[in-house]
């Protein structure tokens, strides 16, 4: 929380600064929200992914059997891995299913990645050339309890976090932004992908996880080697490169209501998020 909030007040302070509106914030990736539903959602999104990375997903019609196990059945939105569930073969789906029931949130059902290792990339464009990142960060999600197919997130105790970008060049980082220019135009994002090593993330053999466009925080601040020097600098340039990017919005496009329709979903899927185990939850 205290790093979320040293976040928002950087950005906000770096706007001023450069005489950028801060508030357009929840504009930066609104080519890619659905006002309908009032969401990013995952199925929209991805369409937005090349056949090669993409896993199968789809909207759960609550009788169809997978072709193969495991899967993970997770809301149509959310973040932090809230409402996901691992499904194991038929006897788990089928216990997940009378869990959701009445749920009003849509669920999907994705295809479980076969690579072993997870790696979040959190990228930000160059403000005067989106074809260049200003920040790009590759961390790798690390299960200590040694789970094949784990549920990773902020919240799960057996998570750790190790930023490796420093392990790869000019070169190899620049290709590796070549891949996320491939999935869209994204202001701020924060991709999740599985690869068996750092070589193949390098050669593009990975599948993607998910895409996460609102408000994404950048994960390699999590690596506990981090001190708090380092944390202070990152934040520092990286809410300047967005505050940068926030002033590229033209002022004149119709804006969408993000911020107040993400509310009202919030609102509404709370419960699920309540009465579920959010981080953990294998049946």
């Amino acid at each position: 929380m205290i790093m979320r909030v040293m976040f928002v007040t950087v950005y906000i302070l770096s706007c001023i600064r450069i005489l950028a509106a801060p508030w357009r914030y929840f504009q930066l990736n609104a080519k890619y929200f659905s006002e309908k539903k009032g969401i990013f959602s995952k199925i929209d999104i991805d369409a937005l992914i090349p056949h090669r990375w993409r896993l199968y997903q789809a909207y759960d019609d609550g009788h169809s059997i997978p072709e193969k196990f495991p899967v993970f059945v997770k809301p149509e939105w959310g973040q932090n891995a809230f409402g996901i569930w691992r499904a194991d073969n038929v006897e788990d789906l089928s216990r997940i299913r009378k869990k959701i029931a009445k749920s009003k949130t849509a669920y999907i059902i994705q295809q479980a990645a076969s690579e072993s290792r997870e790696f979040e990339i959190f990228t930000i464009p160059h403000h005067l050339d989106s074809s260049k990142y200003a920040v790009l960060t590759v961390t790798e999600a690390v299960n200590t309890e040694g789970e094949k197919y784990p549920i990773n997130s902020i919240n799960n105790k057996y998570t750790s976090f190790y930023e490796l970008t420093h392990k790869f060049d000019q070169h190899q980082l620049d290709q590796i932004w070549s891949y996320i220019r491939e999935f869209g135009d994204f202001k701020i994002s924060r991709v999740c992908v599985h690869a068996n090593s750092e070589q193949d993330l390098i050669d593009g053999k990975f599948h993607l996880i998910e895409i996460n466009l609102f408000v994404p925080m950048p994960i390699n601040l999590l690596d506990e080697s981090y001190g708090f020097r380092d944390k202070a600098n990152f934040i520092l340039t990286s809410m300047m490169a967005l505050a940068q990017v926030t002033k590229t919005l033209s002022l004149q496009s119709r804006q969408q209501p993000i911020f107040t329709k993400k509310l009202l979903y919030q609102r509404k899927a709370r419960s699920l998020q309540l009465s579920h185990s959010t981080t953990r939850e294998i049946l």
